[in-house]
């Protein structure tokens, strides 16, 4: 039965994503900064994020949480445990990156209650949502992993966005946490069409305000695919999953769809303005914010956060690879 579910177009993109991103950390993984027992420690959680963005094992661990409900309380307590014990073995650099474990991942499973087939409400949401990407902006230089492209990925970055997935589309399914992959010929068009609207408007007005240049930095076709696709994966889904997922889609039953667009898109630009403070870097809050606009209308238009993501790597790949700031 399995083998037939996974025939289908996005559980064969998902293994496909998966098989890539794993050999390629095996490979690849261990170099630079990111060296010794982190490595493979952290290659855990990229692991189990790869798995659950598979529809399929998706529906399976559905079914077992339906069976065995404590599920859902003692796999993100194992994952709070693992990470306990990963950063203290390896040597945690400040005593809040051990506490942090517990308490966010405590935290969301305090926000989201007790597992029901009803809508989760939207303040819960957030709140479940907010504790784990506090969590998620934990960095201990001991415990990392090289990712496609070459960005260097921590533990409890990847462990939040594995256990994200978990809670909200397995535990408490959320329509907003569609992470399929198999896009349409339709879908991939609206997400490259808001790349080209994106940049007809942001790269003028980025050059005017003094924040982009031309710098192109091509190191060649290989690097420049690994980087791309290390983007959408790593980059475009994890913030996507938190601005639109998670943001977007509970502002917008507080209030409506529009303002939930709008207001998502405001909190995106404004994470970014700390970006090399001091002082306030309001030229990149300001593009950023243009950004969001164009990845929450790919959301809305198409509904799968894997088109919004594909639409956030491909810009950040084209700011990364040609565009200086």
């Amino acid at each position: 039965m399995l083998s037939q579910e996974l025939r289908d177009r996005h559980n064969v993109v998902a293994l496909a994503v998966a098989a890539v991103t794993l050999v390629s950390l095996l490979l690849h993984g261990a170099s630079g900064p990111a060296q010794g027992p982190g490595v493979p420690v952290s290659f855990v959680a990229a692991a189990l994020l790869m798995v659950f963005l598979v529809p399929a094992v998706q529906v399976r661990l559905r079914a077992l949480v339906e069976r065995t409900p404590d599920l859902a309380v003692w796999i993100p307590a194992a994952f709070a445990l693992y990470g306990v014990a990963a950063t203290a073995a390896l040597g945690a650099s400040r005593w809040f990156n051990l506490l942090a474990w517990p308490v966010c991942i405590g935290a969301a499973l305090v926000a989201i209650g007790r597992r029901s087939d009803g809508e989760l409400p939207p303040l819960r949401f957030l709140g479940a949502g907010v504790a784990l990407w506090i969590l998620a902006g934990i960095w201990d230089r001991a415990v990392q992993i090289r990712v496609p492209g070459d960005a260097r990925l921590g533990l409890a970055y990847l462990t939040c966005v594995a256990l994200a997935l978990f809670l909200f589309a397995i535990v408490h399914p959320r329509r907003s946490f569609d992470v399929r992959l198999g896009l349409s010929l339709r879908e991939i068009a609206i997400a490259l069409g808001a790349v080209a609207v994106l940049a007809g408007v942001a790269i003028p007005l980025g050059v005017l305000v003094g924040f982009l240049h031309w710098e192109p930095r091509w190191l060649g076709i290989s690097y420049g695919v690994a980087r791309l696709f290390g983007l959408i994966l790593f980059v475009g889904i994890p913030e996507e999953l938190l601005f639109r997922g998670v943001y977007q889609e509970a502002f917008s039953r507080l209030w409506s769809p529009r303002t939930g667009w709008l207001v998502a898109s405001v909190l995106f630009g404004l994470v970014h303005i700390v970006k090399h403070f001091p002082p306030l870097n309001w030229q990149y809050a300001l593009l950023a914010t243009f950004a969001g606009l164009a990845y929450g209308w790919v959301y809305q238009r198409t509904g799968k956060l894997g088109a919004a993501a594909l639409t956030h790597g491909v810009v950040d790949w084209i700011w990364s690879t040609w565009l200086g700031s």
